[in-house]
């Protein structure tokens, strides 16, 4: 094998299957707020829309937030030790988000999926397992 390919072997056998499945959450979570942001935006994405009644700054910090959370979500996957702290900074800049989206008339199912999803990933990023696995020490 060329040495590209085993650096491609090597990060699959070395990632656990928790950080997958963030990134896999970390992708999820960057649709539900592209949708979410395109929506507000007055963009009809799913269900009925009220068309450009709402284009307001948290549709666009929505819009690139999901954006964000797209690139962390292949962070993951890669393994970067830049990934863990990018990951942990993006959960709070969402959290946020999503206290201001409320704020903006949210309703609560949409900022329980903009809270939950990053809750639970601060969580796991926060385990010895995976700190290690992005070589940091616990």
């Amino acid at each position: 094998m060329r040495e590209r390919e085993w650096a491609i072997v090597d990060s699959i056998v070395k990632r656990p299957a928790g950080i997958t499945i963030i990134a896999i959450l970390s992708l999820v979570a960057g649709i539900i707020y592209l949708l979410e942001g395109l929506q507000i935006l007055g963009y009809v994405v799913f269900g009925a829309g009220q068309a450009f009644t709402n284009v307001s700054l948290t549709g666009w910090w929505t819009l690139i937030l999901g954006v964000i959370w797209i690139s962390v979500g292949g962070a993951f996957l890669s393994l970067k030790p830049w990934a863990w702290l990018f990951g942990v900074i993006i959960v709070g800049i969402s959290l946020i988000g999503a206290f201001f989206g409320n704020l903006n008339g949210w309703q609560f199912g949409d900022m329980f999926v903009a809270m939950i999803i990053p809750l639970i990933i601060l969580a796991y990023l926060n385990s010895e397992k995976v700190k290690s696995s992005f070589g940091m020490e616990g």
